[in-house]
């Protein structure tokens, strides 16, 4: 404000300067005016009371000029009438011939010595019969002399000059005093013109000061302030027209405000990463999906360049390409990034239109690693289902066809191999028992019952299925599960999870193994239940995909105990059903510890 303050007293004082300049120009013309409209009047004045008096001396030298009356005689008439007149005027007589007779400024000697006159310009109108008047510096004396010449005649006949002559000193004091009188007006107008100036100045400059301050807090981004108005004048015009500014700005940078924020949340909505990169390669724009594609957290990343953020030569190649076509072209590729990342990306990046000119590039990152995931696992289900089908139904056909051969008139070999076909048609069976159980789960078409169930109760039952099989194996079955801990689930598919869950613990533990089955209250009402064995465990980088159809760690093994590798899939499912989530912890020759989570009652 301080500069505001300096600048607009500048302002203030400029135009107190120009009206003062403009009072003393004025005053100047006005004083030149006077002076000059003063001193005609006066020189009139003054000739005609020159010429009075010398036509009142005319009649009293005339008659020495006449008679030849010796220059004694008419120097002391001349001192005499000088003398009459004033103590500055001076009178002169000179003859026809332009001999100076007398002369009241001169001494009788100075005049014997004069010089002829008769070439003055005064004298020698005089002589021609008229009256003149001559201005011009004196001889003898400083400053200007005005002259006035009157013929000396007796009827027609022209007997000499007389001319008299006195100083301008009063014109030039009359001058004076009016000069004097114009500057102290001046002055006094100057005051007047001074304390006015600064007054109306001020006036004028105290609206321009707010508006000044209210256009740097527009600048500063604060609309709300508005010029106080008042009056109809051109300064009062100007504040309307700076408040209607800053209400349109306002609502213009509201709405585009609001544009930016629809613009950034559609962004941030979108699943598909988005960056736009301008003619430098320098980045513009990140959404919330391509910082998490490239686990950029909340890294501030506009501005910089795309070579420090993307350190992967196909986005960077694709990116340099799409730069160089027009502005409907789209380039199109599928990457893969390797560590850290390990994603894949449908990429396309397109030329960006730029103001005021030049190309960018609209980046569009769509992850595509878990459609790539899922085709993976369609094409290894295909492939699992027919093998696991082409399985049995190979045994089936193949002692089928040795029966068929001559093995029925041998009872003894063709009743076991009936029994082995029985037993390959079973496990085709459940295959597809499973599969279509699956598949129900999957499209919802599985309806559940749920109940507030005592865990404790259901535990019990399914520990009590297994102990046939755990003590043929000398396996220890433990319930941990506290008595008074209920659940919300469906009977029968609790009871499916937790079967399918112990028959795999029972089938991978040892002999002299333990299996427990435990449960926890756990957070945001759910309880958290887990079956854990001493079994042979599960190579950490199978854990990831342990819960896939016909995921095997050890494909040999798990046919010969007579898995369909479709049990864990069946589990998360069911656990999904119930709201629940599933997740393992194994290690490797140590056991497994299976975890899901169900509604607490």
């Amino acid at each position: 404000m301080g500069f505001g303050r300096a600048l607009l007293s500048g302002l203030a004082l400029r135009l107190t300067f120009i009206l003062l300049a403009m009072t003393a120009i004025g005053m100047a013309v006005m004083g030149l005016y006077v002076t000059r409209a003063l001193e005609a009047p006066l020189m009139e004045y003054l000739t005609a009371s020159m010429v009075r008096d010398a036509r009142l001396i005319h009649d009293a030298v005339l008659p020495y000029v006449a008679q030849g009356t010796p220059i004694g005689a008419v120097q002391e008439l001349t001192q005499k009438y000088g003398a009459m007149l004033d103590t500055d005027a001076r009178v002169t007589v000179i003859g026809v011939d332009g001999t100076v007779l007398g002369d009241s400024g001169r001494e009788l000697s100075e005049v014997r010595r004069m010089a002829n006159q008769g070439d003055w310009p005064e004298v020698r109108a005089a002589l021609a019969g008229g009256v003149a008047t001559q201005l011009r510096r004196g001889q003898h004396r400083h400053g200007e002399m005005l002259y006035v010449a009157i013929p000396l005649a007796e009827t027609t006949q022209i007997k000499g000059v007389l001319r008299l002559a006195i100083p301008l000193t009063a014109v030039h004091k009359a001058a004076t005093s009016v000069h004097q009188t114009v500057a102290l007006g001046a002055l006094l107008a100057f005051a007047v013109v001074l304390a006015v100036g600064l007054f109306l100045s001020r006036r004028v400059t105290r609206p321009v000061t707010e508006m000044q301050a209210i256009a740097r807090w527009m600048a500063e981004g604060d609309f709300a302030q508005r010029v106080p108005i008042s009056g109809t004048d051109e300064v009062a015009e100007l504040g309307r027209t700076l408040n209607l500014m800053a209400e349109r700005l306002s609502e213009k940078i509201q709405d585009l405000e609001g544009e930016r924020a629809k613009v950034a949340a559609i962004l941030d909505s979108m699943v598909e990463g988005v960056i736009a990169i301008d003619q430098r390669g320098r980045i513009l724009l990140v959404n919330h999906a391509g910082r998490s594609i490239f686990d950029l957290g909340r890294e501030p990343v506009e501005g910089r360049p795309l070579l420090e953020i993307v350190r992967h030569k196909a986005i960077l190649d694709l990116v340099a390409g799409g730069q160089h076509r027009d502005v409907e072209g789209t380039r199109r590729r599928e990457i893969e990034l390797g560590p850290p990342v390990d994603r894949i990306l449908d990429a396309q990046a397109s030329a960006l239109a730029l103001a005021p000119s030049g190309y960018g590039t609209l980046l569009v990152l769509h992850d595509v690693t878990e459609l790539r995931r899922l085709e993976r696992v369609r094409t290894e289900f295909v492939a699992n289902v027919s093998h696991e089908l082409r399985t049995p139904l190979t045994s089936i056909r193949g002692y089928l066809e040795t029966l068929l051969d001559g093995a029925l008139e041998e009872p003894a070999n063709a009743r076991r191999f009936l029994e082995i076909a029985h037993t390959h048609a079973e496990r085709l069976s459940r295959l597809v028992d499973d599969l279509l159980q699956l598949s129900d789960i999957e499209t919802g078409k599985l309806v559940l019952k749920p109940a507030r169930l005592r865990l404790h109760e259901v535990a019990a039952d399914v520990i009590a299925f297994f102990e046939k099989q755990a003590a043929q194996k000398s396996l220890t079955l433990l319930n941990h599960v506290p008595v008074d801990l209920r659940v919300q689930a469906d009977w029968d598919r609790l009871t499916q999870i937790l079967v399918n869950l112990v028959d795999n613990a029972v089938k991978y533990t040892p002999g002299q193994g333990q299996i427990t089955l435990g449960a926890v209250p756990g957070a945001h009402g759910f309880v958290k239940v887990w079956v854990a064995d001493t079994g042979i465990g599960i190579p950490s980088t199978d854990l990831p995909r342990i819960t896939e159809r016909f995921y095997r760690v050890d494909k040999a093994r798990s046919r010969e105990l007579g898995g369909t590798g479709l049990g864990l899939a069946i589990v998360k499912h069911l656990v999904q059903a119930h709201a629940g989530e599933l997740w393992l912890e194994s290690e490797l020759g140590k056991g497994t510890t299976v975890n899901f989570s169900l509604p607490e009652a």
